[in-house]
């Protein structure tokens, strides 16, 4: 069964969870990381089950607290390298991507498989980087 959890949808932040029965995908993590930490409470989930974190583009409310939760719990980050470059530079974002966490893909060119998941990424023109 396919679960899915919208932890935020705007301009303060966004974040998602896409579950199936053996896999956890965090979709931006836009979302500050203290709400992160009420949310996965409320909800009874363990960061420590996340197989990985897909990022759409490097705009903080996509990426705020990326490295927080990468580092954290060890969970490898997929992005663009222009998205991971982004990444590095914002501001926003106060802990940085571990490199031993960091996952480069190309759109179009790449087809990713994380266990249950089969990621095709494609470009979406948008004012970030790598779009």
């Amino acid at each position: 069964m396919l679960k899915f959890i919208s932890f935020g949808s705007g301009s303060s932040g966004n974040s998602y969870l896409l579950m199936s029965d053996n896999t956890i995908l965090m979709l931006d993590s836009g979302v500050g990381i203290r709400s992160m930490k009420r949310y996965f409470q409320e909800y009874g989930l363990s960061f420590t089950k996340i197989n990985a974190i897909l990022v759409t583009h490097d705009h903080a409310d996509h990426v705020k607290s990326v490295g927080a939760i990468s580092n954290d719990f060890k969970i490898p980050v997929y992005a663009t390298e222009a998205v991971h470059k982004g990444i590095q530079k914002n501001y926003c974002v106060r802990k940085k991507i571990n490199a031993a966490n960091k996952r480069v893909f190309l759109p179009g060119d790449d087809t990713i498989e994380i266990d249950d998941f089969k990621i095709t990424p494609f470009d979406v023109p948008h004012d970030s980087c790598g779009n």
